[in-house]
């Protein structure tokens, strides 16, 4: 017999009791018991309730039990302690998100509650994350530990009243008058709530509701307060969890970022202006707690030229008076990508140069285990993009080698006898065929010397070395004022190496009757680049002869002004870029000895190892590094200096077209991500559509509930399939996204379709709670229909959810 016949029988001998009843008075009872139940369908509910409470009264204690176990059948106790359910690990689980006083309360719950919040998992990292450690290690079977060690650490701790802290610490501590207007703004605003709502309940008289809508006002007001500080805080906490309770001696921080501002988040900007907002003050103020003291060479390196501007100075200065650290960064008196790191930083007592302080041998071992993490992804990619990598590989050891010997090594001014030049070139026009290319250098000049058989003696044949000119003492104008003119030069040559390989072959080939692209082509490309070489050139030679005669008082402003007044060229040119890379791109297409051409004098020697698009992008380059080299000259040049008046004028006209430029790019980058998403998305209206932008992109998943009205704490969630989310300025855009995965690989690819659009005027977004039954979780609710998503991490969710409501807030204000 089974368990459940057992069960069946069971129940069956409780119903039928011992009594022995003939088949006659069973069915009269059956009729009888009919009769009765149909009139219990009829009556009320108060009618039912006085019945059963009649029927029990008259049961004995046999017959209740059974009714109890019936009851507890039917109706399950929800009140059950969830530790006493629960596995262990999930009630500890639990229990890490009290504080501390609350885990001491919870101790007090019961025995088995206080063996559980005395766990040194749940006490050992609150000290650490404090920098308190045991001075033992305790035993094997000893248990609270951690937490008498907490305890006893917070009972001798030295606590001071604000005006104590003030009086010891200065005024970090004081709020900024943003802050306290701020504060007293939401003050009135509670005050402004509590009046309404008082005046309503005079009116009404229902007390216990209006005391429902204060509270729900001011948890709202305390929500948005939230919301505004929720990047920073998130940045915070990751900063305290690598940190890991231990004090750092420097912090270096890697984000992007121009002379007067750094950009440490989406959205988030520290500038002067932002600098003293209250998120900035406290986000700055805890993190200067886990550096080393100032006296104990601790401080903050910022891999941005700040240095090089007098805001990017103003706002080093400030920081490091609210953080009581030093701050240093780049001077920015080196051009190029990147280069800046490497030039002079504002502290000039550092020995090394600060980023040789963050790339160590532990970081590396990290970056190699991380790695073998990344081997199967790295497969797949050799496996599509084999032909390609193999091209990106020699294109970069040329590029460099190029860099090295014609700009750093400058080549063309190194005297070598004429067999040597005739060596190099040659190996050089071979060596980017190889892929050893430093070793085969070597191989090929040792090859070369034996069969020329020159002579070895250092005085006859080799390299000679054009006399070092003599060094003097400069000041820093003068640094700025030669790294402009050295700049300007590597500058010219690439203008100079697009009329010269590209323009006038192009010409000649157009003249010859053997044409390889038309005059109309030729004109839409390279012709602007030739305006703006005359255009530098006369600015090259102007700066020169102020270097040759270069004093204290000696001016390049006007210099600089004078290129300034002449900008309408780079104007044109900027305004025609887009057009001139759509022209070279058509032009490769579907004229084959263009593309030959190209093929045959792009990435060369004579081109400085770029190819045509990437010279055409060194006009854009060149303003920014105007305009930082500028601010650097401005810096060191004090208001009395009779060149102060010509280099704020200029340095202003650059930052104005350094924005003009960058305007010009968003726009670009805007319109080929809104190409690129029509494109993507099958049966995708069209989006170019007014001053339509995309925001983000968010993968998420379609949950659906099988009933709306149970709460959500309680309900649960089947997922329906997976969405793509397309945040546009003005509207929501949700779509189907299919993965298809690879056959033993973790590689797949995704589509999307079109399923639905909402106008954020008309959208409103709500949280779910996270229960056991759905983890980030989030109602997009329109006007028509609502879709209830989840993603897989909670940073995805809180940033989505950030970037969402201020879209919609932005929306709502353009609709009034």
């Amino acid at each position: 017999m089974s368990f459940n016949s057992s069960l069946h029988s069971v129940k069956r001998w409780q119903l039928s009791g011992t009594d022995y009843e003939p088949q006659q008075l069973q069915k009269l009872f059956e009729e009888r018991m009919n009769l009765v139940l149909h009139w219990f369908d009829l009556w009320t509910d108060r009618q039912r309730k006085q019945l059963l409470y009649s029927l029990l009264a008259r049961c004995s204690k046999s017959q209740l039990k059974y009714c109890r176990d019936l009851l507890i059948e039917t109706v399950p106790v929800t009140h059950v302690d969830f530790t006493a359910v629960l596995p262990r690990f999930l009630s500890l689980y639990v229990m890490s998100f009290l504080s501390p006083r609350d885990l001491c309360s919870a101790a007090q719950v019961s025995w088995h509650w206080r063996v559980l919040s005395e766990q040194d998992c749940l006490w050992a990292s609150r000290c650490i994350r404090r920098g308190w450690f045991l001075p033992y290690t305790p035993a094997e079977k000893e248990s609270g530990a951690w937490k008498n060690h907490y305890v006893s650490c917070v009972s001798t701790l030295d606590w001071l009243t604000p005006r104590e802290a003030a009086e010891q610490y200065g005024t970090l501590n004081q709020q900024s008058s943003e802050e306290e207007d701020e504060r007293r703004k939401e003050r009135r605003v509670r005050q402004m709530i509590r009046e309404k709502l008082t005046e309503e309940k005079r009116k009404s008289g229902k007390e216990e509701e209006s005391g429902v809508r204060i509270f729900e006002d001011e948890e709202s007001l305390g929500q948005q307060y939230e919301e505004r500080r929720g990047t920073l805080s998130a940045l915070l906490t990751q900063a305290e969890r690598a940190i890991s309770g231990q004090r750092v001696q420097r912090m270096g921080l890697l984000a992007p970022g121009g002379t007067e501002e750094i950009h440490l988040l989406q959205g988030c900007s520290l500038s002067q202006k932002t600098l003293l907002t209250p998120d900035h003050r406290e986000f700055w103020e805890k993190l200067s707690g886990w550096v080393a003291l100032k006296e104990e060479g601790g401080g903050v390196d910022v891999f941005s030229p700040l240095a090089a501007s007098a805001s990017g100075a103003a706002l080093m200065q400030t920081l490091s008076t609210l953080t009581g650290l030093e701050v240093r960064a780049p001077m920015g008196l080196a051009t190029g990508s990147f280069q800046n790191i490497l030039s002079e930083w504002s502290d000039s007592s550092a020995r090394t140069n600060p980023s040789g302080l963050y790339v160590c041998e532990s970081i590396l071992q990290a970056w190699c285990r991380q790695a073998q993490w990344m081997e199967e992804a790295l497969k797949e990619l050799r496996g599509r993009f084999e032909s390609q990598l193999q091209r990106a590989g020699l294109q970069a050891r040329g590029r460099a080698l190029g860099y090295f010997l014609w700009e750093e090594i400058s080549l063309e001014e190194v005297c070598v006898c004429e067999e040597l030049k005739e060596a190099l070139m040659e190996g050089l026009a071979r060596i980017q065929e190889e892929s050893r290319p430093v070793e085969f250098l070597a191989f090929f000049l040792k090859r070369w010397s034996e069969q020329n058989e020159t002579e070895t003696k250092s005085g006859q044949k080799g390299l000679s070395i054009i006399p070092e000119l003599q060094q003097t003492a400069l000041d820093w104008r003068g640094a700025v004022a030669r790294e402009l003119h050295h700049s300007e030069c590597v500058y010219l040559g690439k203008l100079g190496a697009v009329l010269k390989v590209y323009h006038e072959p192009l010409t000649a080939a157009l003249s010859s009757n053997r044409a390889i692209l038309s005059f109309a082509d030729i004109h839409i490309i390279l012709t602007p680049v030739a305006q703006i070489l005359e255009l530098n050139q006369e600015f090259q030679v102007d700066l020169a002869a102020r270097l040759q005669q270069w004093g204290a008082e000696q001016c390049v402003g006007d210099v600089c002004v004078k290129l300034c007044s002449k900008l309408r060229a780079y104007t044109n040119y900027f305004n025609n870029y887009t057009t001139a890379l759509h022209t070279i791109d058509k032009c490769r297409e579907t004229k084959p000895s263009f593309r030959a051409f190209l093929k045959r004098v792009d990435r060369t020697l004579q081109t400085h190892m770029l190819s045509l698009q990437e010279l055409l992008l060194c006009p854009a380059w060149r303003i920014q590094e105007y305009a930082t080299l500028l601010q650097a000259l401005s810096v060191h040049t004090p208001p009395a200096h009779p060149d102060h008046t010509d280099v704020s004028s200029a340095l202003s006209s650059f930052l104005r077209f350094k924005e003009f430029i960058q305007k010009l790019k968003r726009n670009s980058e805007r319109d080929r991500l809104m190409e690129e998403t029509q494109q993507m998305i099958q049966g995708c209206p069209n989006l170019n559509e007014g001053n339509r932008q995309l925001i983000i992109t968010q993968e998420a998943s379609l949950l659906r509930s099988p009933d709306d009205q149970i709460p959500d704490s309680l309900r649960t969630f089947e997922h329906v399939s997976d969405v793509g989310l397309f945040l546009f300025n003005d509207a929501l855009m949700l779509t189907r996204r299919n993965i298809h995965h690879k056959p033993f690989s973790l590689a797949h690819t995704s589509t999307h379709t079109f399923l639905a659009s909402v106008a954020l005027s008309s959208l409103a977004v709500r949280e779910i709670t996270h229960t056991r039954y759905v983890s980030h979780a989030f109602v997009l609710e329109g006007p028509c229909r609502s879709w209830v998503c989840a993603t897989e991490r909670a940073e995805d969710r809180e940033t989505f959810l950030c970037v969402l409501r201020s879209a919609v807030k932005a929306a709502l204000r353009g609709h009034q």
